[in-house]
Protein backbone atom coordinates (compact mmCIF):
# COMPACT_ATOMS: atom_id res chain seq x y z
CA UNK A 1 0.00 0.00 0.00
CA UNK A 2 1.25 3.80 -1.17
CA UNK A 3 1.69 5.99 1.90
CA UNK A 4 -0.79 9.31 2.04
CA UNK A 5 1.33 11.75 -0.03
CA UNK A 6 1.08 14.74 2.68
CA UNK A 7 2.10 12.28 4.97
CA UNK A 8 5.49 11.46 3.16
CA UNK A 9 6.04 15.23 2.24
CA UNK A 10 5.62 16.06 5.74
CA UNK A 11 7.82 13.28 7.26
CA UNK A 12 10.73 14.32 4.63
CA UNK A 13 10.82 17.71 5.57
CA UNK A 14 10.53 16.91 9.46
CA UNK A 15 13.38 15.04 9.16
CA UNK A 16 15.43 17.39 6.66
CA UNK A 17 14.86 20.18 8.52
CA UNK A 18 15.77 18.69 12.01
CA UNK A 19 18.28 16.16 11.30
CA UNK A 20 20.49 18.33 8.35
CA UNK A 21 20.22 15.09 6.59
CA UNK A 22 20.81 14.99 2.85
CA UNK A 23 17.41 14.21 0.86
CA UNK A 24 16.57 10.31 -0.02
CA UNK A 25 17.87 9.66 -3.94
CA UNK A 26 15.47 8.80 -6.56
CA UNK A 27 14.29 5.34 -7.41
CA UNK A 28 16.62 3.18 -9.91
CA UNK A 29 14.07 3.96 -13.00
CA UNK A 30 16.07 7.66 -12.69
CA UNK A 31 19.56 8.02 -13.59
CA UNK A 32 21.83 11.00 -14.04
CA UNK A 33 23.75 9.70 -17.36
CA UNK A 34 21.49 12.10 -19.92
CA UNK A 35 23.45 11.30 -22.71
CA UNK A 36 22.70 7.88 -21.89
CA UNK A 37 19.18 8.43 -21.33
CA UNK A 38 18.80 9.80 -25.04
CA UNK A 39 20.55 6.95 -26.74
CA UNK A 40 17.98 4.61 -24.96
CA UNK A 41 15.14 7.13 -25.62
CA UNK A 42 16.01 6.80 -29.67
CA UNK A 43 15.70 3.00 -29.23
CA UNK A 44 12.62 2.85 -27.40
CA UNK A 45 10.69 5.18 -28.72
CA UNK A 46 10.23 6.95 -25.64
CA UNK A 47 10.35 10.83 -24.36
CA UNK A 48 12.16 12.14 -21.72
CA UNK A 49 11.70 13.77 -18.15
CA UNK A 50 14.67 16.02 -17.33
CA UNK A 51 14.24 16.97 -13.80
CA UNK A 52 16.41 20.17 -12.87
CA UNK A 53 16.95 19.77 -8.70
CA UNK A 54 18.07 22.57 -6.84
CA UNK A 55 20.77 22.40 -3.83
CA UNK A 56 19.97 20.84 -0.26
CA UNK A 57 18.08 23.78 0.52
CA UNK A 58 15.54 24.09 -1.92
CA UNK A 59 12.12 23.31 -0.40
CA UNK A 60 10.26 23.06 -3.83
CA UNK A 61 12.08 19.78 -4.83
CA UNK A 62 11.68 18.47 -1.16
CA UNK A 63 7.90 18.81 -2.13
CA UNK A 64 8.20 17.15 -5.20
CA UNK A 65 10.43 14.01 -4.81
CA UNK A 66 8.63 13.31 -1.74
CA UNK A 67 4.92 13.62 -3.12
CA UNK A 68 5.07 13.10 -6.48
CA UNK A 69 8.70 11.27 -7.96
CA UNK A 70 9.27 9.29 -4.85
CA UNK A 71 5.96 7.34 -5.35
CA UNK A 72 5.53 3.88 -6.45
CA UNK A 73 2.30 5.05 -8.38
CA UNK A 74 4.20 7.43 -10.20
CA UNK A 75 7.01 5.55 -11.47
CA UNK A 76 4.81 2.83 -12.58
CA UNK A 77 2.86 5.14 -14.59
CA UNK A 78 5.59 7.48 -16.08
CA UNK A 79 7.66 4.17 -17.24
CA UNK A 80 5.73 3.28 -19.96
CA UNK A 81 6.34 6.89 -21.79
CA UNK A 82 9.34 8.65 -20.22
CA UNK A 83 12.96 7.96 -19.67
CA UNK A 84 13.35 9.51 -16.55
CA UNK A 85 16.63 11.82 -16.58
CA UNK A 86 17.80 14.04 -12.56
CA UNK A 87 20.08 16.87 -13.27
CA UNK A 88 21.95 17.70 -10.42
CA UNK A 89 22.57 21.43 -9.55
CA UNK A 90 26.07 22.26 -10.29
CA UNK A 91 26.75 22.86 -6.23
CA UNK A 92 25.87 19.72 -5.44
CA UNK A 93 28.02 17.85 -3.21
CA UNK A 94 27.19 14.35 -4.08
CA UNK A 95 28.03 14.93 -7.79
CA UNK A 96 31.52 14.15 -9.33
CA UNK A 97 33.49 17.05 -11.63
CA UNK A 98 32.50 15.32 -14.62
CA UNK A 99 29.23 15.08 -13.29
CA UNK A 100 29.25 18.54 -12.69
CA UNK A 101 30.03 19.98 -15.93
CA UNK A 102 27.48 17.39 -17.96
CA UNK A 103 24.73 19.01 -15.38
CA UNK A 104 26.21 22.67 -15.99
CA UNK A 105 25.86 21.68 -19.82
CA UNK A 106 21.98 21.04 -19.62
CA UNK A 107 21.34 23.48 -17.58
CA UNK A 108 22.65 26.11 -19.50
CA UNK A 109 21.41 24.38 -22.79
CA UNK A 110 18.11 24.81 -21.61
CA UNK A 111 18.05 27.69 -20.08
CA UNK A 112 17.09 27.06 -16.29
CA UNK A 113 17.47 28.98 -13.64
CA UNK A 114 14.36 28.38 -11.12
CA UNK A 115 14.39 25.06 -9.32
CA UNK A 116 13.10 22.63 -9.27
CA UNK A 117 12.38 22.81 -13.43
CA UNK A 118 10.93 19.92 -15.41
CA UNK A 119 11.49 19.72 -19.13
CA UNK A 120 9.75 17.19 -21.31
CA UNK A 121 11.73 16.63 -24.22
CA UNK A 122 11.51 14.53 -27.27
CA UNK A 123 14.56 12.19 -28.13
CA UNK A 124 15.86 14.38 -30.26
CA UNK A 125 16.40 16.36 -27.25
CA UNK A 126 13.45 19.21 -28.58
CA UNK A 127 11.30 20.23 -25.62
CA UNK A 128 7.47 20.16 -25.61
CA UNK A 129 6.33 21.15 -21.90
CA UNK A 130 8.03 22.51 -18.92
CA UNK A 131 6.42 22.50 -15.05
CA UNK A 132 8.26 22.73 -11.70
CA UNK A 133 6.38 21.95 -8.64
CA UNK A 134 2.73 21.98 -7.98
CA UNK A 135 0.77 20.88 -5.45
CA UNK A 136 -2.02 17.90 -5.82
CA UNK A 137 0.39 15.17 -5.40
CA UNK A 138 0.96 12.25 -7.79
CA UNK A 139 -2.44 12.02 -9.71
CA UNK A 140 -2.15 15.59 -10.18
CA UNK A 141 1.04 15.92 -11.51
CA UNK A 142 0.70 12.47 -13.59
CA UNK A 143 -2.72 14.68 -15.56
CA UNK A 144 0.09 17.08 -16.36
CA UNK A 145 2.44 14.78 -18.09
CA UNK A 146 -0.68 13.52 -19.49
CA UNK A 147 -1.48 16.51 -21.35
CA UNK A 148 2.45 17.25 -22.11
CA UNK A 149 2.69 13.84 -23.96
CA UNK A 150 -0.80 14.82 -26.19
CA UNK A 151 0.61 17.93 -27.02
CA UNK A 152 3.79 16.28 -28.46
CA UNK A 153 1.94 13.37 -30.32
CA UNK A 154 -0.36 15.98 -32.05
CA UNK A 155 2.72 18.03 -32.60
CA UNK A 156 4.05 14.83 -34.17
CA UNK A 157 1.16 14.53 -36.27
CA UNK A 158 0.24 17.67 -37.48
CA UNK A 159 4.11 17.46 -38.61
CA UNK A 160 3.32 14.67 -40.42
CA UNK A 161 0.73 15.58 -42.35
CA UNK A 162 2.25 18.94 -42.98
CA UNK A 163 4.99 16.83 -45.04
CA UNK A 164 2.48 16.26 -47.72
CA UNK A 165 0.97 19.45 -48.67
CA UNK A 166 2.40 22.93 -49.54
CA UNK A 167 1.03 26.33 -49.13
CA UNK A 168 -1.48 28.09 -46.71
CA UNK A 169 -2.67 24.07 -46.23
CA UNK A 170 0.82 23.55 -44.90
CA UNK A 171 1.04 26.55 -42.47
CA UNK A 172 -2.11 25.71 -40.94
CA UNK A 173 -1.03 22.22 -39.94
CA UNK A 174 2.27 23.97 -38.47
CA UNK A 175 0.62 26.20 -36.52
CA UNK A 176 -1.89 23.62 -35.48
CA UNK A 177 1.62 21.59 -34.60
CA UNK A 178 3.23 24.33 -32.32
CA UNK A 179 0.06 26.00 -30.99
CA UNK A 180 -0.21 23.73 -27.89
CA UNK A 181 3.19 24.31 -27.10
CA UNK A 182 3.74 26.88 -25.00
CA UNK A 183 5.05 30.30 -26.14
CA UNK A 184 7.86 30.50 -24.34
CA UNK A 185 8.91 27.02 -25.57
CA UNK A 186 7.86 27.50 -28.98
CA UNK A 187 9.43 30.84 -29.42
CA UNK A 188 13.29 29.36 -28.79
CA UNK A 189 13.16 25.63 -29.87
CA UNK A 190 10.47 26.18 -33.21
CA UNK A 191 11.98 29.06 -34.65
CA UNK A 192 12.50 27.77 -37.82
CA UNK A 193 8.68 25.86 -38.15
CA UNK A 194 7.65 29.80 -37.18
CA UNK A 195 10.21 31.29 -39.63
CA UNK A 196 8.09 29.08 -41.85
CA UNK A 197 4.76 29.77 -41.19
CA UNK A 198 5.49 33.43 -41.35
CA UNK A 199 6.87 33.24 -44.74
CA UNK A 200 4.34 30.98 -46.47
CA UNK A 201 1.35 33.78 -45.16
CA UNK A 202 3.65 36.93 -45.66
CA UNK A 203 0.43 38.59 -46.44
CA UNK A 204 -1.02 37.66 -43.37
CA UNK A 205 -4.11 35.68 -45.30
CA UNK A 206 -4.79 33.11 -42.32
CA UNK A 207 -3.05 35.95 -39.47
CA UNK A 208 -0.74 33.40 -38.60
CA UNK A 209 2.27 36.08 -39.66
CA UNK A 210 0.69 38.70 -36.98
CA UNK A 211 0.43 35.55 -34.51
CA UNK A 212 3.92 34.39 -34.71
CA UNK A 213 5.74 37.38 -35.46
CA UNK A 214 3.70 39.85 -33.10
CA UNK A 215 6.70 40.55 -30.88
CA UNK A 216 9.00 41.57 -33.99
CA UNK A 217 6.35 43.43 -36.12
CA UNK A 218 5.63 45.31 -32.43
CA UNK A 219 9.06 46.64 -32.54
CA UNK A 220 9.43 47.62 -36.41
CA UNK A 221 6.49 49.14 -35.98
CA UNK A 222 7.42 51.56 -32.82
CA UNK A 223 10.68 52.15 -35.03
CA UNK A 224 8.74 53.18 -38.11
CA UNK A 225 6.10 55.40 -35.97
CA UNK A 226 9.78 57.44 -34.74
CA UNK A 227 10.61 57.89 -38.23
CA UNK A 228 7.22 59.10 -39.29
CA UNK A 229 7.18 61.47 -36.49
CA UNK A 230 11.00 62.53 -37.42
CA UNK A 231 9.52 62.80 -41.47
CA UNK A 232 6.88 64.88 -40.37
CA UNK A 233 9.18 67.46 -38.84
CA UNK A 234 12.06 67.42 -41.15
CA UNK A 235 10.99 66.57 -44.58
CA UNK A 236 8.23 68.83 -47.22
CA UNK A 237 4.94 68.28 -45.50
CA UNK A 238 3.56 66.53 -49.79
CA UNK A 239 6.69 64.69 -48.99
CA UNK A 240 6.21 63.47 -44.91
CA UNK A 241 2.16 62.82 -46.47
CA UNK A 242 3.42 60.55 -48.98
CA UNK A 243 5.98 58.44 -46.89
CA UNK A 244 3.02 58.17 -44.41
CA UNK A 245 0.11 57.25 -47.07
CA UNK A 246 3.21 54.69 -48.36
CA UNK A 247 3.56 52.95 -44.72
CA UNK A 248 0.02 52.54 -44.65
CA UNK A 249 -0.77 50.67 -47.68
CA UNK A 250 2.46 48.74 -47.20
CA UNK A 251 2.11 47.41 -43.25
CA UNK A 252 -0.90 47.07 -41.10
CA UNK A 253 -1.26 48.62 -37.31
CA UNK A 254 -3.69 48.36 -34.65
CA UNK A 255 -6.28 51.15 -34.58
CA UNK A 256 -4.27 52.99 -32.00
CA UNK A 257 -1.25 53.38 -33.65
CA UNK A 258 -3.03 54.17 -37.19
CA UNK A 259 -4.90 56.24 -34.71
CA UNK A 260 -1.32 57.71 -33.76
CA UNK A 261 -0.19 58.06 -37.51
CA UNK A 262 -3.19 59.61 -39.20
CA UNK A 263 -2.87 62.41 -36.72
CA UNK A 264 0.52 62.84 -38.00
CA UNK A 265 -1.20 63.22 -41.08
CA UNK A 266 -3.65 65.65 -39.87
CA UNK A 267 -0.92 68.19 -38.72
CA UNK A 268 0.02 67.93 -42.52
CA UNK A 269 -2.97 68.23 -43.99
CA UNK A 270 -4.55 71.37 -42.14
CA UNK A 271 -1.31 73.00 -43.29
CA UNK A 272 -2.59 72.64 -47.02
CA UNK A 273 -5.68 74.61 -46.71
CA UNK A 274 -7.66 71.95 -48.26
CA UNK A 275 -10.88 71.22 -45.83
CA UNK A 276 -12.44 68.70 -48.34
CA UNK A 277 -8.73 66.36 -47.60
CA UNK A 278 -9.03 67.43 -44.02
CA UNK A 279 -12.68 66.16 -44.18
CA UNK A 280 -11.56 62.83 -46.39
CA UNK A 281 -9.16 62.27 -42.97
CA UNK A 282 -10.97 62.45 -40.12
CA UNK A 283 -13.87 60.16 -41.91
CA UNK A 284 -11.04 57.60 -42.63
CA UNK A 285 -10.22 57.93 -38.38
CA UNK A 286 -13.69 58.41 -37.61
CA UNK A 287 -14.08 54.87 -39.19
CA UNK A 288 -11.77 52.76 -38.60
CA UNK A 289 -12.07 49.95 -36.80
CA UNK A 290 -13.30 49.90 -32.99
CA UNK A 291 -13.61 53.46 -32.72
CA UNK A 292 -16.64 53.83 -30.80
CA UNK A 293 -18.04 55.87 -27.65
CA UNK A 294 -16.59 59.18 -26.67
CA UNK A 295 -13.43 58.54 -28.85
CA UNK A 296 -15.74 58.42 -32.22
CA UNK A 297 -17.45 60.99 -30.64
CA UNK A 298 -14.10 63.39 -30.05
CA UNK A 299 -13.23 62.86 -33.49
CA UNK A 300 -16.59 63.89 -35.23
CA UNK A 301 -16.38 67.26 -32.59
CA UNK A 302 -12.64 68.01 -34.19
CA UNK A 303 -14.19 67.77 -37.61
CA UNK A 304 -17.52 69.73 -36.75
CA UNK A 305 -14.77 72.37 -35.20
CA UNK A 306 -12.14 72.32 -38.07
CA UNK A 307 -15.38 73.03 -40.46
CA UNK A 308 -16.36 76.14 -38.83
CA UNK A 309 -13.23 77.22 -38.77
CA UNK A 310 -13.17 76.54 -42.53
CA UNK A 311 -16.41 78.56 -42.88
CA UNK A 312 -18.76 76.36 -43.34
CA UNK A 313 -20.94 76.53 -39.91
CA UNK A 314 -23.93 75.88 -41.29
CA UNK A 315 -22.67 72.04 -42.40
CA UNK A 316 -20.89 71.86 -39.55
CA UNK A 317 -23.97 72.17 -37.23
CA UNK A 318 -25.71 70.09 -40.00
CA UNK A 319 -23.48 67.71 -39.29
CA UNK A 320 -23.30 68.10 -35.04
CA UNK A 321 -26.94 67.47 -35.01
CA UNK A 322 -27.51 64.70 -37.59
CA UNK A 323 -25.09 62.89 -35.01
CA UNK A 324 -26.60 63.68 -32.16
CA UNK A 325 -29.87 62.16 -33.79
CA UNK A 326 -27.86 58.94 -35.23
CA UNK A 327 -26.48 58.47 -31.41
CA UNK A 328 -29.82 59.17 -30.19
CA UNK A 329 -31.30 56.64 -32.35
CA UNK A 330 -28.27 54.07 -30.85
CA UNK A 331 -28.41 54.62 -27.31
CA UNK A 332 -25.61 56.67 -27.02
CA UNK A 333 -25.31 59.59 -24.09
CA UNK A 334 -23.79 62.40 -26.98
CA UNK A 335 -22.37 64.23 -23.94
CA UNK A 336 -19.21 65.51 -26.19
CA UNK A 337 -21.42 66.19 -29.23
CA UNK A 338 -23.97 67.99 -26.92
CA UNK A 339 -21.20 70.05 -24.85
CA UNK A 340 -20.04 70.90 -28.76
CA UNK A 341 -23.47 72.01 -29.61
CA UNK A 342 -23.77 74.02 -26.58
CA UNK A 343 -20.70 75.96 -26.88
CA UNK A 344 -21.16 76.27 -31.17
CA UNK A 345 -24.60 77.89 -29.83
CA UNK A 346 -22.85 80.21 -27.08
CA UNK A 347 -20.74 81.31 -29.71
CA UNK A 348 -23.73 82.59 -32.84
CA UNK A 349 -25.28 83.66 -29.22
CA UNK A 350 -28.31 81.22 -29.30
CA UNK A 351 -27.90 81.41 -25.70
CA UNK A 352 -31.57 79.72 -24.84
CA UNK A 353 -30.74 76.93 -27.15
CA UNK A 354 -27.78 76.76 -25.88
CA UNK A 355 -28.96 76.26 -22.35
CA UNK A 356 -30.91 73.44 -23.44
CA UNK A 357 -28.29 71.35 -24.98
CA UNK A 358 -26.42 72.00 -21.53
CA UNK A 359 -29.33 71.16 -19.60
CA UNK A 360 -30.37 67.91 -21.91
CA UNK A 361 -26.76 66.46 -21.64
CA UNK A 362 -25.72 67.17 -17.54
CA UNK A 363 -28.07 64.03 -16.28
CA UNK A 364 -26.34 61.65 -18.66
CA UNK A 365 -22.58 62.95 -17.26
CA UNK A 366 -23.14 62.68 -13.77
CA UNK A 367 -20.41 59.77 -13.81
CA UNK A 368 -18.22 61.84 -16.40
CA UNK A 369 -16.97 64.80 -14.27
CA UNK A 370 -14.53 66.43 -16.76
CA UNK A 371 -17.45 66.09 -19.01
CA UNK A 372 -19.59 67.18 -16.34
CA UNK A 373 -17.65 70.08 -15.23
CA UNK A 374 -17.93 71.35 -18.95
CA UNK A 375 -21.85 71.24 -19.67
CA UNK A 376 -22.34 72.88 -15.70
CA UNK A 377 -19.31 75.81 -16.66
CA UNK A 378 -21.32 76.11 -20.53
CA UNK A 379 -24.80 76.01 -18.73
CA UNK A 380 -23.31 79.17 -16.26
CA UNK A 381 -22.23 80.69 -19.14
CA UNK A 382 -25.90 80.37 -20.55
CA UNK A 383 -27.12 81.73 -18.20
CA UNK A 384 -25.51 84.45 -17.64
CA UNK A 385 -25.70 85.85 -20.73
CA UNK A 386 -29.57 85.52 -20.65
CA UNK A 387 -29.27 88.22 -18.27
CA UNK A 388 -29.85 85.47 -15.08
CA UNK A 389 -26.55 86.02 -13.16
CA UNK A 390 -28.29 84.40 -9.95
CA UNK A 391 -29.09 81.36 -11.70
CA UNK A 392 -25.22 81.25 -13.24
CA UNK A 393 -23.79 81.57 -9.60
CA UNK A 394 -26.02 79.03 -8.22
CA UNK A 395 -25.21 76.56 -10.76
CA UNK A 396 -21.78 76.98 -10.40
CA UNK A 397 -22.17 76.62 -6.48
CA UNK A 398 -24.28 73.48 -6.28
CA UNK A 399 -21.40 72.10 -8.33
CA UNK A 400 -18.63 73.28 -6.63
CA UNK A 401 -20.80 71.90 -3.36
CA UNK A 402 -20.50 68.39 -4.69
CA UNK A 403 -18.16 66.61 -2.59
CA UNK A 404 -18.09 63.53 -4.49
CA UNK A 405 -16.53 65.97 -7.49
CA UNK A 406 -12.60 66.41 -7.91
CA UNK A 407 -11.41 69.00 -6.10
CA UNK A 408 -9.68 70.35 -8.73
CA UNK A 409 -12.80 70.81 -11.05
CA UNK A 410 -15.11 72.25 -8.25
CA UNK A 411 -12.07 74.56 -7.65
CA UNK A 412 -12.43 75.49 -11.59
CA UNK A 413 -16.39 76.08 -10.95
CA UNK A 414 -15.45 78.12 -7.88
CA UNK A 415 -12.60 80.56 -9.96
CA UNK A 416 -15.41 80.30 -12.91
CA UNK A 417 -17.90 81.98 -10.18
CA UNK A 418 -15.19 84.47 -9.36
CA UNK A 419 -14.83 85.66 -12.63
CA UNK A 420 -18.00 86.14 -13.43
CA UNK A 421 -18.90 88.16 -10.41
CA UNK A 422 -15.71 90.25 -11.92
CA UNK A 423 -17.85 91.40 -14.74
CA UNK A 424 -20.55 92.21 -12.38
CA UNK A 425 -18.61 94.56 -10.61
CA UNK A 426 -18.79 92.33 -7.86
CA UNK A 427 -15.18 92.38 -6.76
CA UNK A 428 -14.83 91.90 -3.01
CA UNK A 429 -17.43 88.71 -3.15
CA UNK A 430 -15.19 87.69 -6.26
CA UNK A 431 -12.10 87.65 -3.97
CA UNK A 432 -14.16 85.49 -1.80
CA UNK A 433 -14.85 83.18 -4.27
CA UNK A 434 -11.03 83.07 -5.25
CA UNK A 435 -9.94 82.25 -1.70
CA UNK A 436 -12.58 79.35 -1.08
CA UNK A 437 -11.26 77.32 -4.37
CA UNK A 438 -8.32 77.44 -3.18
CA UNK A 439 -9.22 75.88 0.53
CA UNK A 440 -10.84 73.74 -2.11
CA UNK A 441 -7.86 72.66 -3.53
CA UNK A 442 -6.66 69.22 -2.05
CA UNK A 443 -2.91 69.12 -2.90
CA UNK A 444 0.08 71.64 -2.76
CA UNK A 445 0.44 71.54 -6.27
CA UNK A 446 -3.05 72.36 -7.24
CA UNK A 447 -3.09 75.25 -4.79
CA UNK A 448 -0.30 76.59 -5.90
CA UNK A 449 -1.42 76.62 -9.43
CA UNK A 450 -4.89 78.31 -8.36
CA UNK A 451 -2.83 80.51 -6.15
CA UNK A 452 -1.12 81.76 -9.55
CA UNK A 453 -4.24 82.18 -11.52
CA UNK A 454 -5.46 84.09 -8.15
CA UNK A 455 -2.49 86.36 -8.15
CA UNK A 456 -2.50 87.45 -11.98
CA UNK A 457 -6.47 88.31 -11.47
CA UNK A 458 -5.85 90.54 -8.69
CA UNK A 459 -3.14 92.28 -10.31
CA UNK A 460 -5.44 93.78 -13.05
CA UNK A 461 -7.15 95.06 -9.97
CA UNK A 462 -4.30 97.14 -8.88
CA UNK A 463 -4.32 100.60 -9.78
CA UNK A 464 -2.08 102.26 -11.98
CA UNK A 465 0.50 105.33 -12.03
Amino acid sequence: MVANPLSVAIAVIFFWVNSGAVRPTLGDQWTTNADQAIKTAQKEGKDLLFYFAGTEKCKNCQLLEAEVFNQEDFQDEISSEFLLVRVEHAEDERATEPEKMQNLKWTRQYGVTNFPTVFLIDDQQVPFGIAGYEQGGVNNYLGLLAEFHKVRVDRDQAMAKADKVKGLDRAKLLDQAISGISESIASVYYPKVIEEIVKIDANNELGLRSKWNAEQEAELRKVIMTELMLVARLEDPIDAIGAIDRVLAEMEFPTDQQMEILQIKLNLVRGQNDPDAIDRLLDQMIGLPGVAGATRERLIVKKILLMRGSGRGKAAMELLTGSIERGKAKGARNLFLYAALGEMLLADQNYREALQAFEQAIPAARSTPEVLADLVSGKAEAFYRLKQPANALKTLDNFADDTNVPADLRAEATLHKSMLMREMGKIRLAKLSENRAIEIANTPILKREFQNVVERLRKKDAPTN
